[in-house]
């Protein structure tokens, strides 16, 4: 069972989706940026889970606030790298947020089906082809 986190397309915008492979030929997606955006679906979960995204998103906003003063008291290019780096500390916050709740899924039923039922969590197709009905028939 792992967690890996990628950007698919998911109708006309890009969102980031963290698949779960629960079974080799299963695998769930859970929808990074709705838990990202609802941390009371995280604090359901656990409180420690949403804890863990506001500290994180705090650390985030007191680089964007760095940065913006480094532009005034130390040269005008020093925001570039310090935003850089709270844009991308942003985007591992959003990931982390459907790792930690795969996770849970993985751990407890109760979480999982919570999960399901919220809509952050919806079957993807099987990871194994061999196993899907349609595309044995189509490799003969």
């Amino acid at each position: 069972m792992t967690a890996t986190a990628y950007s698919i397309p998911r109708g006309e915008d890009s969102r980031m989706t963290v698949r779960v492979s629960a079974t080799p030929d299963q695998t769930w997606a859970l929808d990074a940026e709705y838990l990202h955006a609802r941390t009371d679906v995280l604090k359901r979960l656990g409180a420690h889970y949403a804890n863990q995204i506001a500290l994180l998103n705090l650390v985030s906003d007191f680089l964007l606030l760095a940065g913006v003063i480094c532009t005034f008291f130390v040269a005008w290019w020093t925001c570039i790298p310090i935003v850089g780096f709270a844009v991308l500390q942003r985007i591992a916050n959003k990931r982390l947020a459907g790792e930690m709740a795969g996770k849970a899924a993985q751990e407890s039923t109760d979480a999982f089906l919570y999960l399901y039922n919220s809509g952050a969590l919806w079957l993807e197709r099987p990871t194994n082809h061999s196993s899907d009905p349609l595309r044995r028939l189509l490799s003969r």
